[in-house]
């Protein structure tokens, strides 16, 4: 592995660090509360509160609302990395704030450690030690006017999830990969949608399955769907498979990886891990080595969505590092200052023998752009937008 300078790695975890809806640093406090008019809507947190024990949907109503492994807490989380009083929750007009309490395993949000008071969304993901909780934002009147709702619309959809899962209905979609000096298609990303009512994508997919704790069980289902049709497809093609962060941290999906292995033997397969779900480096050494072990790649997805974490890059390398659409759009326009940022961060992915990937390009400029930065691989509506195998099978490349 090459030396890189440290000066330059910390001024990169810096400007990358795009994450949306913080507190400026040094805040610490969050704002008083006011009594303002309520919000229109519940906030909810859903996850195990016991190891084992089915998730429960908890509303964040009282304040404080506390969680933490003692029993006064407004949640009590029973796993020897939750502290005693481990973070505070706290609402804010139509915000919802977090803040850790000096607690000895941390509290992540989207992946990233809390230094301040921070504000959540919708489908933020936060770690209380190694527990995992998803914020949701329920829709539902706290007044007495009446707020119109498609209630036939979500009942049509819980019911159709059941079949979903059953069948499955999960219909996958290929979007090409290209090696980005010659555009020759080297691989899929294996997307997923569903022909059934309320499902159709893959955000109203996971929304249901988030209300039945099911992310994991679905995400396997849209893997094995989709190398169940990539047989379709040359099999000189790299699949790139997505992982949900609910899966992550959980040797079930070690069990997972090996009977896909055992079902498609001599498949090129690529397992993609997004930087929100990664909260453990012991437990991304344990992936990278069982992927090894099946002949899996490793692809590191999204790098820049949130945080820039060369900490993982460099302490677990992959294969392949998905830059994040984020940090390649708009690249025609960009300054040069920023141009030459995103070399230098290009240059040290390099430097770790990782095979940088640029995301969501739909222009000749920004593919122009993208291979004099140093990009060796891309994916975009330039090269093919996500399609149905049969899509596939009539222009496979020459």
């Amino acid at each position: 592995m090459k030396r890189f300078n440290q000066t330059m790695l910390s001024q990169f975890d810096t400007a990358f660090d795009i994450s949306a809806d913080s507190t400026p640093s040094g805040a610490e406090q969050p704002p008083p509360l006011s009594k303002e008019p309520e919000p229109l809507f519940m906030w909810t947190l859903c996850g195990h509160l016991h190891d084992n024990s089915p998730a429960q949907r908890i509303s964040v109503i009282s304040q404080p609302f506390t969680v933490g492994r003692h029993p006064d807490n407004s949640v009590c989380v029973s796993n020897s990395t939750v502290s005693g009083h481990h973070a505070e929750i706290l609402i804010a007009g139509d915000q919802l704030l977090v803040r850790d309490r000096e607690s000895t395993n941390g509290t992540l949000l989207n992946g990233r450690r809390l230094k301040t008071v921070e504000a959540l969304r919708d489908g933020d993901i936060l770690h209380f030690g190694n527990v995992m909780f998803t914020v949701h934002r329920d829709t539902s009147t706290l007044s007495s006017e009446t707020v119109t709702s498609d209630a036939a619309g979500e009942a049509v959809a819980q019911v159709q999830f059941n079949t979903l899962m059953q069948r499955p209905g999960v219909v996958p979609y290929f979007q090409p990969i290209v090696r980005l000096d010659t555009e020759e298609r080297i691989g899929f990303e294996v997307l997923s949608r569903s022909k059934f009512v309320g499902l159709e994508t893959p955000d109203k997919m996971f929304r249901i399955a988030a209300q039945r704790t099911s992310e994991a069980a679905l995400s396997r289902v849209c893997r094995v769907e989709g190398m169940r049709a990539s047989m379709e497809l040359d099999s000189e093609m790299v699949f790139y498979l997505n992982t949900h962060p609910a899966e992550l941290n959980d040797a079930s999906l070690f069990d997972s990886l090996c009977q896909l292995r055992d079902d498609y033997p001599d498949r090129m397969i690529m397992l993609e891990v997004h930087e929100s779900g990664v909260t453990s480096l012991d437990f991304l050494r344990s992936l990278r080595d069982v992927l090894k072990d099946l002949n899996f790649g490793f692809a590191y997805d999204d790098f820049g969505a949130g945080r820039a974490r060369l900490a993982e890059l460099i302490e677990v390398p992959p294969d392949v590092l998905k830059f994040d659409v984020k940090l390649v759009q708009g690249l025609p326009s960009a300054s040069e200052a920023r141009r030459t940022t995103l070399s230098g961060l290009i240059n040290i992915v390099r430097d770790l023998d990782v095979v940088p990937l640029a995301e969501g390009i739909e222009t000749i400029e920004e593919a122009e752009i993208c291979r004099e930065l140093g990009f060796e691989l891309a994916q975009g509506y330039l090269f093919g937008k996500g399609e149905p195998v049969n899509t596939w099978k009539t222009s496979q490349p020459e």
